[in-house]
């Protein structure tokens, strides 16, 4: 094969990825809906992008996986040389990823991220995907369980919420108690098919499985993954003047508490052999926070979600350790 048309191919994941952003980013045209208090506005075009995106994706992948042939991962892996993919990764997708947040208050990258991971994986690499977790193996049973983890999860929050709202405001936070707003719950599917599937695949699917088969451990694999994917969350608190947003409840539950989580998804991962469980949790962890809302005093809304911020933290890394727990229950655990 030609030099160039290689090193052409080496940097298509990384076009792909700023080229479609850059189609989200302009190509906006200003038109929204009203959303919910979290998401005021909802973006039209760039859901309509994402869709389109979506569906030319799955041809293409079609596509090349009936002119290319395609190979399993074998070890060991350079685990070098895949600390370097994953730091370009996170160097090439930050600007962007920053601006969609400025923008739209949303992170609409995530179509552009799983063109550039995807194309890494199966044009470049020239590996299944199925070797990094997108496998059709004990769906539903996956899909189950990562309902199951859910419904445990925000049963759990919801019980603390009400706990909270009691000791903060009595009986008076029961007089203005809502359910979730229903707004929120209608991006599951963009947070599970395109958050969830995009960053699943590069996080746990791709690097994590890539550490993994470099010969190191679980855990370490699991604390670097992790670390780098709060990291990946830090542009939520930059604002558009580049100054910080220093309230130390958003900074918990935006960005530490991703900490607990991706070690949940690690769990799911490692335990399952497939992404379908974590993908699943992951837009429900994205698209809920508590199944009923009580009313809070304004004068004690920093108190209060700073003290629930911290309980969920530990909620999630007790969700962790409970996975291998449920998993085995339900012999839902990967056949080594």
């Amino acid at each position: 094969m030609d030099q160039k048309y290689e090193n052409l191919i080496k940097i298509t994941p990384y076009l792909l990825y700023i080229g479609l952003c850059t189609i989200i980013l302009l190509l906006d045209f200003n038109i929204w809906i009203k959303g919910s208090e979290e998401y005021p506005r909802f973006y039209i075009m760039p859901i309509i992008f994402s869709i389109i995106f979506y569906l030319i994706l799955i041809y293409l992948i079609h596509y090349i996986k009936e002119r290319k042939e395609l190979k399993t991962l074998e070890g060991p892996v350079d685990f070098r040389n895949t600390v370097l993919i994953f730091m370009l990764f996170m160097a090439v997708l930050w600007i962007p990823r920053q601006f969609m947040i400025w923008k739209f208050g949303i992170t609409f990258e995530k179509l552009p991220l799983l063109y550039m991971i995807t194309t890494q994986i199966i044009l470049v690499e020239g590996l299944y995907l199925s070797e990094f977790g997108l496998k059709k193996e004990n769906v539903w049973n996956n899909i189950f369980l990562g309902c199951l983890l859910s419904f445990i999860y925000f049963g759990i929050i919801t019980l603390f919420h009400l706990g909270l709202s009691f000791s903060f405001s009595g009986v008076d936070a029961f007089y203005e108690m809502e359910m979730f707003e229903l707004s929120q719950f209608i991006t599951f599917p963009y947070q599970a098919l395109a958050v969830g599937v995009a960053e699943e695949l590069i996080f746990r699917g791709y690097f994590f499985t890539k550490m993994r088969k470099a010969g190191k451990s679980f855990w370490y694999s699991t604390l670097f993954t992790s670390t780098v994917f709060m990291i990946f969350h830090i542009p939520w608190l930059i604002n558009i003047d580049l100054s910080l947003n220093l309230y130390i409840p958003y900074i918990i539950s935006k960005v530490i508490n991703t900490f607990p989580f991706a070690i949940v998804c690690c769990y799911l991962y490692e335990k399952t052999g497939s992404l379908v469980a974590p993908i699943v949790f992951h837009g429900f962890h994205n698209s809920l926070s508590t199944f009923i809302y009580f009313s809070i005093p304004l004068e004690m809304a920093f108190s209060f979600e700073l003290v629930l911020s911290i309980i969920t933290f530990f909620i999630l890394l007790l969700m962790a350790f409970l996975v291998p727990i449920i998993v085995s229950n339900l012999n839902y655990e990967e056949k080594k």
